[in-house]
């Protein structure tokens, strides 16, 4: 699996639409604290050479493996993301949305990485029922059940709240 496109006939016949069709391997990476790892990427789409520029337009998609937010099981979450990128050959500081290329090979890999990490979620959860870990315990409650919380939970603000209503200092 290359992470390249060849855009060499978009490059010699400009103005042209050339569709393709790749995997694009991604590497796992850390999002908001938490390490992710992809299924290797499908972006199909037309590239369209423009003098210095090849723009492609298309769709990206994948899959990222997260961690539950309440139970931290795995999740496996879908992504799929319209993509409309150029590439250029020479950086231009007043265009930093353009990705470099050499030749007449795109590295899709920061294009892919990119569109990936900005459409994934902030937090997932394996479903909206989810019961979590328990606070006291541990125990993940979606497979188990403790008798941590039979007798309610203790509010940690409890001897705050009696320091606020007996007018104490705090």
């Amino acid at each position: 699996m290359s992470n390249t496109l060849n855009v060499a006939p978009a490059l010699k016949n400009p103005g042209q639409l050339y569709p393709f069709s790749t995997e694009v391997f991604v590497e796992p990476t850390e999002v908001f604290g938490e390490a992710v790892c992809f299924a290797p990427a499908r972006l199909e789409g037309t590239a369209l050479g423009a003098g210095e520029t090849v723009k492609l337009h298309g769709s990206l998609a994948a899959e990222a493996v997260r961690h539950c937010a309440r139970c931290l099981c795995e999740v496996r979450v879908p992504i799929r993301v319209d993509v409309d990128e150029t590439f250029a050959r020479e950086a231009d500081p007043d265009e930093p949305d353009r990705y470099p290329f050499e030749g007449s090979e795109l590295d899709l890999t920061d294009c892919v990485h990119d569109n990936l990490v900005l459409e994934l979620p902030i937090r997932v959860v394996c479903s909206e029922d989810c019961k979590g870990l328990c606070p006291v315990c541990g125990i993940n409650r979606n497979l188990d059940s403790c008798t941590c919380l039979e007798g309610g939970v203790a509010n940690p603000f409890s001897a705050l709240k009696a320091m606020v209503e007996n007018d104490e200092e705090v």
